[in-house]
Protein backbone atom coordinates (compact mmCIF):
# COMPACT_ATOMS: atom_id res chain seq x y z
CA UNK A 1 0.00 0.00 0.00
CA UNK A 2 2.57 2.77 0.48
CA UNK A 3 4.74 1.40 -2.00
CA UNK A 4 1.86 1.98 -4.36
CA UNK A 5 1.37 5.50 -2.70
CA UNK A 6 4.80 6.51 -3.53
CA UNK A 7 4.56 5.36 -7.41
CA UNK A 8 1.00 7.41 -7.67
CA UNK A 9 2.76 10.80 -5.69
CA UNK A 10 6.07 10.24 -7.89
CA UNK A 11 3.49 9.72 -11.26
CA UNK A 12 1.65 12.77 -10.12
CA UNK A 13 4.90 14.89 -9.37
CA UNK A 14 6.31 14.15 -12.73
CA UNK A 15 3.00 14.61 -15.06
CA UNK A 16 2.42 18.26 -12.96
CA UNK A 17 6.09 19.15 -13.46
CA UNK A 18 5.51 18.17 -17.35
CA UNK A 19 2.38 19.90 -17.68
CA UNK A 20 3.71 22.50 -15.60
CA UNK A 21 7.23 22.83 -17.93
CA UNK A 22 5.07 22.39 -21.52
CA UNK A 23 2.76 25.90 -20.05
CA UNK A 24 5.99 27.37 -18.65
CA UNK A 25 7.86 27.14 -22.05
CA UNK A 26 5.07 28.16 -24.00
CA UNK A 27 4.58 31.16 -22.41
CA UNK A 28 8.74 31.95 -22.34
CA UNK A 29 8.12 31.31 -26.25
CA UNK A 30 5.01 33.78 -26.29
CA UNK A 31 7.37 36.28 -24.79
CA UNK A 32 10.77 35.72 -26.75
CA UNK A 33 8.30 36.41 -29.54
CA UNK A 34 7.28 39.74 -28.00
CA UNK A 35 11.03 40.81 -27.42
CA UNK A 36 12.22 40.13 -30.58
CA UNK A 37 9.09 41.67 -32.27
CA UNK A 38 9.25 44.97 -30.25
CA UNK A 39 13.18 45.27 -29.96
CA UNK A 40 14.38 43.72 -33.54
CA UNK A 41 17.79 42.47 -33.85
CA UNK A 42 19.93 45.01 -32.65
CA UNK A 43 17.41 45.71 -29.67
CA UNK A 44 17.39 41.96 -28.72
CA UNK A 45 21.27 41.60 -29.03
CA UNK A 46 21.34 44.35 -25.94
CA UNK A 47 18.89 42.10 -24.13
CA UNK A 48 20.69 39.24 -25.23
CA UNK A 49 23.91 40.56 -23.95
CA UNK A 50 22.77 42.34 -20.31
CA UNK A 51 21.09 38.84 -19.92
CA UNK A 52 24.00 36.58 -20.95
CA UNK A 53 26.21 38.83 -18.34
CA UNK A 54 24.43 38.71 -15.39
CA UNK A 55 23.29 34.86 -16.14
CA UNK A 56 27.16 34.65 -15.81
CA UNK A 57 27.22 35.92 -12.28
CA UNK A 58 23.56 33.97 -11.27
CA UNK A 59 25.01 30.66 -12.17
CA UNK A 60 27.97 31.39 -10.15
CA UNK A 61 25.86 32.28 -7.49
CA UNK A 62 24.52 28.65 -7.15
CA UNK A 63 28.42 26.69 -6.07
CA UNK A 64 26.92 23.64 -6.29
CA UNK A 65 24.67 24.31 -3.03
CA UNK A 66 21.19 23.13 -5.09
CA UNK A 67 22.40 19.97 -5.69
CA UNK A 68 24.06 18.99 -2.30
CA UNK A 69 21.61 20.48 -0.35
CA UNK A 70 18.82 18.27 -2.66
CA UNK A 71 21.13 15.06 -1.91
CA UNK A 72 21.57 16.22 1.58
CA UNK A 73 17.86 16.18 2.63
CA UNK A 74 17.47 13.12 0.67
CA UNK A 75 19.83 11.18 3.14
CA UNK A 76 19.17 12.97 6.17
CA UNK A 77 15.31 13.81 6.01
CA UNK A 78 15.69 14.00 10.04
CA UNK A 79 17.79 17.18 9.89
CA UNK A 80 15.98 18.76 6.85
CA UNK A 81 15.30 22.28 8.56
CA UNK A 82 19.00 22.45 10.38
CA UNK A 83 20.42 21.45 6.50
CA UNK A 84 18.11 23.95 4.13
CA UNK A 85 18.23 26.48 7.05
CA UNK A 86 21.84 26.34 6.58
CA UNK A 87 22.00 26.54 2.77
CA UNK A 88 19.27 29.09 2.33
CA UNK A 89 21.88 31.44 5.20
CA UNK A 90 24.57 30.58 2.56
CA UNK A 91 22.91 31.26 -1.03
CA UNK A 92 21.86 34.68 0.54
CA UNK A 93 25.48 35.57 1.12
CA UNK A 94 26.74 34.06 -1.44
CA UNK A 95 24.09 35.88 -3.84
CA UNK A 96 24.68 39.22 -2.67
CA UNK A 97 28.25 38.78 -3.12
CA UNK A 98 28.39 37.43 -6.80
CA UNK A 99 25.61 39.10 -8.05
CA UNK A 100 26.78 42.41 -6.76
CA UNK A 101 29.60 42.02 -7.91
CA UNK A 102 28.79 41.31 -11.76
CA UNK A 103 26.43 44.41 -11.50
CA UNK A 104 29.87 46.79 -10.57
CA UNK A 105 31.88 44.69 -13.24
CA UNK A 106 29.64 45.26 -16.16
CA UNK A 107 30.30 48.75 -15.83
CA UNK A 108 33.81 48.03 -17.14
CA UNK A 109 32.94 46.55 -20.31
CA UNK A 110 32.91 48.30 -23.66
CA UNK A 111 29.16 48.30 -23.51
CA UNK A 112 26.48 50.94 -24.25
CA UNK A 113 24.74 52.23 -21.18
CA UNK A 114 21.52 50.71 -22.43
CA UNK A 115 22.85 47.01 -21.78
CA UNK A 116 24.65 48.13 -18.27
CA UNK A 117 21.69 49.47 -16.82
CA UNK A 118 19.75 46.55 -18.17
CA UNK A 119 21.73 44.40 -16.52
CA UNK A 120 21.71 46.52 -13.12
CA UNK A 121 17.82 46.02 -13.31
CA UNK A 122 17.74 42.63 -14.02
CA UNK A 123 20.06 41.40 -11.38
CA UNK A 124 17.41 41.91 -9.02
CA UNK A 125 15.51 38.89 -10.74
CA UNK A 126 18.65 36.65 -10.40
CA UNK A 127 18.55 37.33 -6.66
CA UNK A 128 15.75 35.90 -6.30
CA UNK A 129 16.09 32.85 -8.74
CA UNK A 130 19.34 31.88 -6.94
CA UNK A 131 16.65 30.94 -3.28
CA UNK A 132 14.26 29.96 -5.39
CA UNK A 133 16.46 27.27 -6.80
CA UNK A 134 17.00 26.03 -2.73
CA UNK A 135 13.26 26.94 -2.06
CA UNK A 136 12.63 23.79 -4.58
CA UNK A 137 14.85 21.15 -3.24
CA UNK A 138 12.60 20.84 -0.10
CA UNK A 139 9.41 20.61 -3.31
CA UNK A 140 11.61 18.11 -4.98
CA UNK A 141 12.24 15.66 -1.98
CA UNK A 142 9.15 15.89 -0.49
CA UNK A 143 7.34 14.93 -3.96
CA UNK A 144 4.94 18.24 -3.93
CA UNK A 145 6.50 19.37 -7.01
CA UNK A 146 2.70 20.53 -8.39
CA UNK A 147 3.18 23.49 -6.31
CA UNK A 148 6.55 24.29 -7.71
CA UNK A 149 5.21 24.12 -11.03
CA UNK A 150 1.96 26.14 -10.78
CA UNK A 151 4.30 29.36 -9.19
CA UNK A 152 6.59 28.98 -11.77
CA UNK A 153 3.62 29.74 -14.12
CA UNK A 154 2.13 31.89 -12.58
CA UNK A 155 5.36 33.56 -12.36
CA UNK A 156 5.96 33.10 -16.36
CA UNK A 157 2.33 34.76 -16.63
CA UNK A 158 3.21 38.11 -14.19
CA UNK A 159 5.99 38.37 -16.62
CA UNK A 160 3.95 38.47 -19.78
CA UNK A 161 2.08 40.76 -18.35
CA UNK A 162 4.46 43.35 -17.89
CA UNK A 163 6.07 42.85 -21.10
CA UNK A 164 2.63 43.24 -23.28
CA UNK A 165 2.33 46.44 -20.90
CA UNK A 166 5.60 48.02 -21.20
CA UNK A 167 5.20 47.00 -25.10
CA UNK A 168 1.93 48.85 -25.47
CA UNK A 169 3.20 51.97 -23.34
CA UNK A 170 6.42 51.76 -25.51
CA UNK A 171 8.94 51.52 -22.96
CA UNK A 172 12.47 51.27 -23.23
CA UNK A 173 14.68 47.98 -22.53
CA UNK A 174 16.00 48.59 -18.75
CA UNK A 175 12.28 49.14 -17.99
CA UNK A 176 11.55 45.89 -20.08
CA UNK A 177 13.80 43.84 -17.34
CA UNK A 178 11.18 44.79 -15.08
CA UNK A 179 9.57 41.95 -16.13
CA UNK A 180 12.13 39.66 -15.05
CA UNK A 181 11.99 40.72 -11.48
CA UNK A 182 8.17 40.30 -11.68
CA UNK A 183 8.28 36.36 -12.75
CA UNK A 184 11.19 35.76 -10.10
CA UNK A 185 9.45 37.85 -7.14
CA UNK A 186 5.78 35.85 -7.61
CA UNK A 187 7.60 32.47 -7.75
CA UNK A 188 9.49 33.21 -4.75
CA UNK A 189 6.89 34.61 -2.82
CA UNK A 190 4.38 31.86 -3.57
CA UNK A 191 7.00 28.94 -3.08
CA UNK A 192 8.26 30.63 0.58
CA UNK A 193 4.85 30.94 1.66
CA UNK A 194 3.99 27.26 0.81
CA UNK A 195 6.84 25.86 1.88
CA UNK A 196 6.12 26.18 5.61
CA UNK A 197 4.30 23.32 5.26
CA UNK A 198 7.41 21.29 5.30
CA UNK A 199 10.18 23.63 6.70
CA UNK A 200 10.60 26.27 8.62
CA UNK A 201 13.45 28.00 7.23
CA UNK A 202 15.09 30.41 9.75
CA UNK A 203 18.62 32.41 9.33
CA UNK A 204 20.71 29.96 10.09
CA UNK A 205 24.52 30.07 10.76
CA UNK A 206 26.64 27.12 11.76
CA UNK A 207 30.14 27.44 11.09
CA UNK A 208 31.24 23.89 11.54
CA UNK A 209 28.30 22.77 8.88
CA UNK A 210 29.17 25.19 6.43
CA UNK A 211 32.96 23.74 6.25
CA UNK A 212 31.66 20.37 5.97
CA UNK A 213 28.69 21.35 2.85
CA UNK A 214 31.97 23.50 1.50
CA UNK A 215 34.02 20.91 1.14
CA UNK A 216 31.37 18.14 -0.06
CA UNK A 217 29.98 21.53 -2.82
CA UNK A 218 33.70 23.13 -3.89
CA UNK A 219 34.10 20.34 -6.60
CA UNK A 220 30.76 21.06 -8.00
CA UNK A 221 31.45 25.06 -7.43
CA UNK A 222 34.91 24.72 -9.20
CA UNK A 223 32.78 22.31 -12.14
CA UNK A 224 30.06 25.32 -11.98
CA UNK A 225 32.72 27.77 -12.76
CA UNK A 226 34.08 25.81 -15.62
CA UNK A 227 30.81 24.88 -16.95
CA UNK A 228 30.54 28.85 -17.63
CA UNK A 229 33.30 29.46 -19.15
CA UNK A 230 32.05 26.88 -22.18
CA UNK A 231 28.84 27.49 -22.23
CA UNK A 232 28.01 31.18 -21.33
CA UNK A 233 31.10 32.60 -22.56
CA UNK A 234 30.34 32.49 -26.23
CA UNK A 235 27.46 35.24 -26.08
CA UNK A 236 29.40 37.42 -24.31
CA UNK A 237 33.05 36.91 -26.30
CA UNK A 238 30.25 37.28 -29.62
CA UNK A 239 29.14 40.90 -27.75
CA UNK A 240 32.80 42.11 -28.02
CA UNK A 241 33.80 41.19 -31.17
CA UNK A 242 30.27 41.48 -33.22
CA UNK A 243 27.09 43.98 -33.67
CA UNK A 244 24.40 43.89 -31.40
CA UNK A 245 22.57 42.93 -34.57
CA UNK A 246 24.79 39.72 -34.96
CA UNK A 247 24.51 38.80 -31.15
CA UNK A 248 20.48 39.06 -31.46
CA UNK A 249 20.47 36.61 -34.73
CA UNK A 250 22.24 34.21 -32.13
CA UNK A 251 20.23 34.93 -28.93
CA UNK A 252 16.94 34.18 -30.47
CA UNK A 253 17.68 30.69 -31.22
CA UNK A 254 19.92 30.29 -27.66
CA UNK A 255 17.00 31.57 -25.75
CA UNK A 256 15.32 28.62 -26.84
CA UNK A 257 17.80 26.17 -25.92
CA UNK A 258 17.60 27.82 -22.43
CA UNK A 259 14.24 26.89 -21.92
CA UNK A 260 14.08 23.45 -23.85
CA UNK A 261 17.26 22.69 -21.60
CA UNK A 262 15.44 23.70 -17.78
CA UNK A 263 13.78 20.04 -18.42
CA UNK A 264 16.68 17.17 -18.03
CA UNK A 265 17.73 19.48 -14.83
CA UNK A 266 13.89 19.72 -13.30
CA UNK A 267 13.45 15.95 -14.22
CA UNK A 268 16.52 14.82 -12.74
CA UNK A 269 15.81 17.07 -9.74
CA UNK A 270 13.05 14.30 -9.60
CA UNK A 271 15.02 11.23 -10.27
CA UNK A 272 17.69 12.49 -8.18
CA UNK A 273 16.05 11.30 -4.75
CA UNK A 274 14.82 8.08 -6.02
CA UNK A 275 18.65 7.10 -7.25
CA UNK A 276 19.99 8.27 -4.45
CA UNK A 277 18.06 6.22 -1.91
CA UNK A 278 18.76 2.83 -4.34
CA UNK A 279 22.08 3.78 -4.38
CA UNK A 280 22.61 4.13 -0.34
CA UNK A 281 20.85 0.85 0.28
CA UNK A 282 22.99 -0.80 -2.50
CA UNK A 283 19.63 -1.82 -4.21
CA UNK A 284 22.09 -1.74 -7.88
CA UNK A 285 19.27 -3.51 -10.03
CA UNK A 286 16.98 -0.43 -9.26
CA UNK A 287 18.84 2.30 -9.03
CA UNK A 288 20.14 1.01 -13.00
CA UNK A 289 16.44 0.68 -13.55
CA UNK A 290 15.75 4.17 -13.09
CA UNK A 291 18.83 4.89 -14.84
CA UNK A 292 17.83 3.09 -17.94
CA UNK A 293 14.61 4.45 -17.92
CA UNK A 294 15.50 7.73 -17.60
CA UNK A 295 18.48 7.42 -20.62
CA UNK A 296 15.40 5.87 -22.99
CA UNK A 297 13.16 9.01 -22.17
CA UNK A 298 15.88 11.35 -22.93
CA UNK A 299 16.59 9.57 -25.57
CA UNK A 300 13.31 9.63 -26.98
CA UNK A 301 12.85 13.42 -26.68
CA UNK A 302 16.45 14.67 -28.40
CA UNK A 303 17.03 12.71 -31.59
CA UNK A 304 13.26 13.85 -33.00
CA UNK A 305 14.27 17.50 -31.84
CA UNK A 306 17.66 17.50 -33.37
CA UNK A 307 17.04 15.68 -36.73
CA UNK A 308 13.35 17.47 -36.62
CA UNK A 309 14.98 20.71 -36.32
CA UNK A 310 16.94 20.17 -39.78
CA UNK A 311 13.49 20.76 -42.08
CA UNK A 312 11.11 23.10 -39.67
CA UNK A 313 14.10 25.43 -38.53
CA UNK A 314 12.78 28.62 -40.56
CA UNK A 315 9.47 27.96 -40.12
CA UNK A 316 10.29 28.12 -36.41
CA UNK A 317 11.82 30.77 -36.39
CA UNK A 318 9.84 32.94 -38.69
CA UNK A 319 6.76 31.87 -35.79
CA UNK A 320 8.58 32.51 -33.10
CA UNK A 321 10.97 35.82 -33.93
CA UNK A 322 9.15 36.80 -36.51
CA UNK A 323 10.50 37.88 -40.50
CA UNK A 324 13.80 39.60 -38.56
CA UNK A 325 15.13 36.72 -37.26
CA UNK A 326 14.71 34.34 -40.06
CA UNK A 327 18.44 34.42 -40.22
CA UNK A 328 18.61 32.52 -37.01
CA UNK A 329 16.88 29.90 -38.76
CA UNK A 330 20.72 28.68 -39.73
CA UNK A 331 21.71 28.46 -36.34
CA UNK A 332 18.69 26.91 -34.47
CA UNK A 333 19.60 22.90 -35.62
CA UNK A 334 23.01 23.59 -34.49
CA UNK A 335 21.84 24.51 -30.96
CA UNK A 336 19.26 21.96 -31.29
CA UNK A 337 22.25 19.74 -31.17
CA UNK A 338 24.10 21.21 -28.19
CA UNK A 339 20.81 20.98 -26.76
CA UNK A 340 20.45 16.74 -26.90
CA UNK A 341 24.20 16.57 -25.57
CA UNK A 342 23.09 19.07 -22.94
CA UNK A 343 20.47 16.83 -22.28
CA UNK A 344 22.61 13.10 -21.96
CA UNK A 345 25.41 15.45 -19.88
CA UNK A 346 23.10 16.51 -16.99
CA UNK A 347 21.53 13.21 -16.29
CA UNK A 348 25.33 11.72 -16.61
CA UNK A 349 26.93 14.77 -14.49
CA UNK A 350 23.81 14.37 -11.99
CA UNK A 351 24.47 10.67 -11.51
CA UNK A 352 27.90 11.58 -10.78
CA UNK A 353 26.88 13.82 -7.91
CA UNK A 354 24.59 10.81 -6.64
CA UNK A 355 28.12 8.46 -6.68
CA UNK A 356 29.97 11.35 -4.57
CA UNK A 357 32.55 11.15 -7.90
CA UNK A 358 31.87 14.73 -9.03
CA UNK A 359 35.42 15.46 -8.48
CA UNK A 360 36.48 13.12 -10.88
CA UNK A 361 34.84 15.94 -13.65
CA UNK A 362 36.77 18.73 -12.66
CA UNK A 363 39.94 17.98 -14.90
CA UNK A 364 37.86 17.41 -17.93
CA UNK A 365 35.57 20.32 -17.06
CA UNK A 366 38.59 22.26 -16.99
CA UNK A 367 39.83 21.31 -20.30
CA UNK A 368 36.37 22.21 -21.79
CA UNK A 369 36.73 25.28 -20.15
CA UNK A 370 40.50 25.89 -21.75
CA UNK A 371 39.39 24.51 -25.21
CA UNK A 372 36.10 26.62 -25.75
CA UNK A 373 37.96 29.74 -24.56
CA UNK A 374 40.44 28.87 -27.29
CA UNK A 375 37.71 27.92 -29.75
CA UNK A 376 35.66 30.77 -29.17
CA UNK A 377 38.64 33.43 -29.41
CA UNK A 378 39.27 31.48 -33.27
CA UNK A 379 36.33 30.71 -34.46
CA UNK A 380 34.02 34.14 -33.37
CA UNK A 381 36.04 36.82 -34.92
CA UNK A 382 36.05 34.54 -38.33
CA UNK A 383 33.01 32.62 -37.94
CA UNK A 384 30.84 35.04 -35.62
CA UNK A 385 27.40 32.91 -34.31
CA UNK A 386 28.35 29.77 -36.37
CA UNK A 387 31.98 29.90 -34.56
CA UNK A 388 29.94 29.97 -31.33
CA UNK A 389 27.30 27.43 -32.34
CA UNK A 390 30.20 24.91 -33.35
CA UNK A 391 32.01 25.04 -30.64
CA UNK A 392 29.40 24.94 -28.09
CA UNK A 393 28.25 21.71 -29.95
CA UNK A 394 31.80 20.22 -29.77
CA UNK A 395 32.52 20.77 -25.93
CA UNK A 396 28.92 19.65 -24.87
CA UNK A 397 29.64 16.45 -26.74
CA UNK A 398 33.12 16.23 -24.86
CA UNK A 399 31.32 16.83 -21.32
CA UNK A 400 29.04 14.30 -22.12
CA UNK A 401 31.10 11.53 -23.85
CA UNK A 402 33.34 11.70 -20.41
CA UNK A 403 30.45 11.91 -17.74
CA UNK A 404 28.84 8.53 -19.48
CA UNK A 405 32.58 6.56 -19.09
CA UNK A 406 32.71 8.10 -15.49
CA UNK A 407 29.10 6.86 -14.66
CA UNK A 408 29.70 3.59 -16.41
CA UNK A 409 32.89 2.94 -14.77
CA UNK A 410 32.13 4.04 -10.88
CA UNK A 411 28.80 2.51 -10.60
CA UNK A 412 29.20 -0.42 -12.78
CA UNK A 413 26.24 -0.54 -15.01
CA UNK A 414 25.91 -0.88 -18.15
CA UNK A 415 22.85 0.78 -20.45
CA UNK A 416 21.30 -0.86 -23.23
CA UNK A 417 20.80 1.50 -26.36
CA UNK A 418 17.54 -0.44 -28.00
CA UNK A 419 15.45 2.68 -28.00
CA UNK A 420 18.70 4.17 -29.47
CA UNK A 421 18.00 2.63 -32.52
CA UNK A 422 14.52 2.46 -32.67
CA UNK A 423 13.88 6.50 -32.08
CA UNK A 424 16.91 7.15 -34.60
CA UNK A 425 14.99 5.40 -36.91
CA UNK A 426 11.29 6.71 -36.63
CA UNK A 427 13.07 9.93 -36.26
CA UNK A 428 14.65 9.61 -39.60
CA UNK A 429 11.38 7.89 -41.00
CA UNK A 430 9.67 11.78 -39.59
CA UNK A 431 12.11 13.55 -41.12
CA UNK A 432 11.92 12.40 -44.22
CA UNK A 433 8.52 12.54 -44.73
CA UNK A 434 8.69 16.52 -43.34
CA UNK A 435 11.58 17.63 -46.02
CA UNK A 436 8.74 15.94 -48.49
CA UNK A 437 6.04 17.89 -47.31
CA UNK A 438 8.21 21.38 -46.78
CA UNK A 439 6.87 21.73 -51.09
CA UNK A 440 3.42 21.66 -49.79
CA UNK A 441 4.15 25.37 -48.11
CA UNK A 442 2.05 24.00 -45.24
CA UNK A 443 1.54 25.91 -41.87
CA UNK A 444 4.52 25.06 -39.08
CA UNK A 445 2.63 24.41 -36.28
CA UNK A 446 0.30 21.66 -38.81
CA UNK A 447 4.36 20.04 -39.79
CA UNK A 448 5.19 20.15 -36.07
CA UNK A 449 1.57 17.92 -35.22
CA UNK A 450 2.32 16.04 -38.41
CA UNK A 451 5.47 15.18 -36.83
CA UNK A 452 4.62 14.19 -33.86
CA UNK A 453 2.21 11.55 -34.85
CA UNK A 454 4.55 10.41 -37.43
CA UNK A 455 7.32 9.73 -34.80
CA UNK A 456 5.18 8.28 -31.98
CA UNK A 457 3.19 6.36 -34.73
CA UNK A 458 6.90 4.80 -36.27
CA UNK A 459 8.12 4.16 -32.47
CA UNK A 460 5.03 2.42 -31.22
CA UNK A 461 5.26 0.26 -34.31
CA UNK A 462 9.32 -0.33 -33.74
CA UNK A 463 8.02 -1.56 -30.18
CA UNK A 464 10.30 1.64 -28.72
CA UNK A 465 7.11 2.50 -26.36
CA UNK A 466 4.25 1.09 -25.15
CA UNK A 467 2.17 1.07 -22.17
CA UNK A 468 4.21 -0.91 -19.94
CA UNK A 469 7.00 1.82 -21.05
CA UNK A 470 5.07 4.88 -20.29
CA UNK A 471 4.05 3.14 -16.59
CA UNK A 472 7.89 2.48 -15.35
CA UNK A 473 8.78 5.74 -16.92
CA UNK A 474 6.25 7.19 -14.11
CA UNK A 475 6.63 4.60 -11.38
CA UNK A 476 10.27 4.71 -11.36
Amino acid sequence: MVIMTLVKSIASNTLWQIIGKIIGTFLGIVTIGLLTRYLGQTGFGYYTTALAFMQFFGVLVDMGLYLICLREISAHPDKEQFIVSNIFTLRIISAFIFIGGGTLLIFLFPYPSIVKYSALIVSVSFFFMSLIQVLTTVFQKNLKMAQVAIAEVLGRVGFLTVIFLFIFFKGNLPTLMLGNIVNTLIYFLILWFLIKRYVQIKWLINLIYWKEIIIKTWPIALGVILNLVYFRADTIILSLYKSASEVGIYGAPYKILEIVTTFPHMFMGLVMPLLTAAWLVNNRERFQNILQHTFDFFLIIIIPMILGALPLSYGIMKLIAGNDFIESSVILPILMLATGLIFLGTMFTYTLVILEKQKTMLKYFGLAALFSLIGYFIFIPRYSYFGAAWVTVIIEAFITIIALILTLHYSKIRLKLNILWKSLLSSIIMTSTLFYLLSFNLNIILLLIIAALIYFIFLYLCKGINKEFIKNILSK
